[in-house]
C-alpha cells in the first residue's frame, strides 16, 4: 500500500505545479514569438533583465507562455532564457462584486476600466480588451471562471471566481501604485 501511495503522490504533484504562475526575468536577449516554435513570427526582442509574467510551468516545445509586463504582450520565449522569481498567488478575494439579481439566467458583468491604459482581461481563455475609461457589460455562463487582468507595466492579477445564474456583477479596474 505504501508504494501505491507514493506513486499516486508523484503522479498528482506535477498536475498542480503546472497551473502555477510566476514573475521572472529574461537572462539573455531573446526572440519573443507568437507561438512556441522557432518558425513562429517574432513579436519583438526581449532584453536581458526584462521582467515577465510566466503564465505556467507547462512548457510547450521548450517554450514558456509569458506576458512581457512592460508592454502587456502575450507570447512565447525559449525556456532556457527564463529565470524564475516569486510565485504569483491567486487573488482569493475575487474581483467581481454582486450588484443584484437579474432576469437573465446568464450572469452579466459590468466592467469599467478606470485607468489611462488598455486593460486586457482573459476570462476562461477568451481575451477581452478595454480601452481607457471604457465601460462594457459582458454576459457569461454561470459557474467557475478563471480570470487574468493585466495592463502595460502592471503586474497581472489572477484568480478564479464563481458566478451565479440570475446575478449581475460589477468590476472597476484601477491601479494601486503604493501601499499604506
Amino acid at each position: 500500500m505504501k508504494k501505491i501511495f507514493t506513486l499516486l503522490f508523484i503522479l498528482v504533484l506535477p498536475i498542480s505545479v503546472y497551473s502555477q504562475s510566476y514573475i521572472g526575468w529574461i537572462t539573455k536577449q531573446v526572440n519573443f514569438r507568437e507561438s512556441p516554435s522557432t518558425d513562429a513570427p517574432i513579436l519583438s526582442s526581449l532584453k536581458a533583465g526584462s521582467q515577465i509574467f510566466i503564465v505556467s510551468l507547462d512548457a510547450e516545445n521548450d517554450y514558456y507562455s509569458i506576458i512581457d509586463i512592460e508592454t502587456n504582450t502575450e507570447g512565447y520565449v525559449y525556456k532556457k532564457f527564463v529565470k524564475f522569481g516569486k510565485q504569483v498567488k491567486e487573488n482569493e478575494q475575487g474581483i467581481f462584486t454582486p450588484s443584484g439579481e437579474t432576469t437573465s439566467y446568464n450572469p452579466d458583468i459590468e466592467i469599467f476600466n478606470n485607468t489611462d491604459m488598455t486593460l486586457t482581461l482573459k476570462l476562461n481563455g477568451t481575451l477581452y480588451s478595454f480601452s481607457s475609461k471604457e465601460k462594457r457589460t459582458l454576459t457569461l455562463s454561470p459557474g467557475t471562471i478563471s480570470y487574468r487582468a493585466s495592463a502595460p507595466g502592471v503586474m497581472p492579477n489572477i484568480g478564479t471566481e464563481y458566478l451565479k445564474s440570475n446575478q449581475g456583477y460589477t468590476w472597476e479596474f484601477y491601479i494601486i501604485t503604493s501601499y499604506k
